[in-house]
């Protein structure tokens, strides 16, 4: 039986946030979402213009309609706007698993609660609440202390979990290091991953939602952070501008592969490099086969450990990629960085482009260093790219940032370029591309 998970929100006329952010999260966590207003918003992606709070009596015939004739496995609060809202909610919610987000202030800046909501959800909802959500801001005003390190993040966790919340997830995106703290009572728990660079209408009612859905779904706590963190991050990744303000998450059903920070680093790393890579390659550096690029872990020591395309970059129109980034899925290039590696352990990226005399000769122009491997003197039984690459690499003293082969009976030739991170690699494509440009034009 799917869980039932109750919203307990405003409503955002842009989509971004809200009940519509909350209802999008649970259908993609696998839950039956159900809603109850507290405020009908007019609002975009640049601020909100008017906000209408419901009467507290059309708040509580919208959760026992609910609640009348759905088993709610657990519920969430966002934006509850007034104190006499948020006590009644928690009245009629003290029985279910509530993930609190205190919302306050929307993400344009603008005001969502009544000079009086502190202090109800301090003396209401904080004792009810299995996990309890705030931004820096958020646990600044609930505990009324500044927050500027990591241990004051600390001492805020033991503030709110002082005051009756089971578990405090402070959400740290806006320090340098964008670590999101969990606190039980007894022990913390850190998690950080790679910082995204917007500012996602949306970010904070979604990691809440998916919160609540896991929890239903019957996971402990802290891994219900863990997926929720995973599954938030990805929508953050994946957010669109539907508008002339903030960008707005976009929650997905099958999320970003982010298993873990150092994983996530690399993902994050080689996704961005490939968005690049499709701005900026010629079509004439485009092998028949198509492009794979792939990046490794530190230490890589097998394919399961280096993230790569499932399928190829290929060409319809313009340059796109077909299959998403997953680590394991990758035998050539992969193979390609794992030798490499065994080299020169920095060398943890690499990418195929299209084989001409004159592109190796760009290479050289561009002042990178050129390796080759001739097929036709591979041994039998050996993986070629492994025993190419080693070749290249023996035969010229160190790992280069071009290793090229001039094909053979049914294989095309090929050009690989290496480099430490994928943002080198494609940085390397680029000055082969605008060297190939310039020898065209003279």
């Amino acid at each position: 039986m799917v869980p039932t998970v109750l919203s307990v929100a405003g409503s955002d006329s842009s989509g971004g946030a809200g009940i519509q952010a909350d209802v999008k999260a649970f259908h993609t966590a696998g839950v039956h979402g159900a809603s109850a207003l507290t405020a009908v918003t007019a609002q975009n992606t640049r601020g909100v213009a008017s906000i209408l709070p419901l009467p507290v009596e059309v708040v509580e015939e919208q959760i026992t309609a609910v609640r009348d004739d759905c088993r709610v496995t657990a519920a969430k609060t966002g934006m509850l706007y007034s104190a006499e809202i948020a006590r009644r909610v928690a009245d009629l919610l003290e029985d279910v698993p509530l993930v609190v987000d205190p919302v306050m202030v929307s993400t344009t800046r603008y005001a969502l609660a009544s000079d009086d909501l502190k202090q109800a959800l301090i003396d209401d909802l904080l004792p009810l609440a299995a996990v309890v959500t705030p931004n820096l801001e958020e646990a600044a005003t609930l505990t009324g202390t500044e927050i500027a390190t990591l241990e004051d993040i600390h001492d805020a966790c033991r503030i709110l979990h002082d005051r009756g919340a089971s578990h405090v997830l402070v959400t740290g995106g806006h320090l340098e290091e964008p670590t999101d703290v969990l606190f039980d009572g007894h022990q913390f728990h850190h998690f950080t991953l790679p910082r995204l660079d917007r500012a996602a209408h949306g970010s904070g009612c979604t990691l809440s939602a998916y919160i609540a859905a896991f929890l239903a779904q019957g996971h402990e706590t802290r891994e219900s952070v863990r997926r929720a963190k995973q599954y938030t991050w990805a929508a953050i990744r994946q957010a669109v501008t539907p508008g002339k303000g903030v960008d707005v998450v976009r929650q997905a059903d099958h999320p970003l592969p982010v298993l873990n920070g150092e994983r996530t680093r690399v993902w994050h790393e080689l996704q961005t490099a490939l968005d690049d890579l499709g701005s900026i390659l010629p079509p004439f550096l485009l092998p028949e086969v198509g492009i794979n690029m792939a990046y490794a872990l530190p230490g890589a020591a097998g394919p399961q450990q280096v993230c790569a395309i499932r399928g190829r970059m290929v060409y319809a129109g313009r340059l796109v990629q077909v299959g998403q980034c997953r680590f394991g899925v990758s035998r050539h290039v992969a193979a390609i960085v794992l030798a490499a590696m065994q080299h020169d352990p920095a060398k943890r990226a690499a990418v195929n482009i299209a084989y001409r005399p004159e592109h190796v000769d760009a290479c050289r122009e561009a002042g990178l260093t050129v390796g080759h491997f001739d097929r036709a003197e591979e041994p039998e039984s050996v993986s070629t790219m492994e025993w190419g690459t080693d070749r290249a690499i023996r035969s010229l003293g160190q790992a280069p940032d071009v290793i090229w082969d001039g094909g053979g009976m049914g294989k095309e030739a090929m050009i690989r370029v290496l480099g430490d991170h994928p943002g080198q690699v494609v940085d390397k494509v680029r000055e082969i591309a605008q060297r190939l440009t310039r020898m065209e034009k003279d």
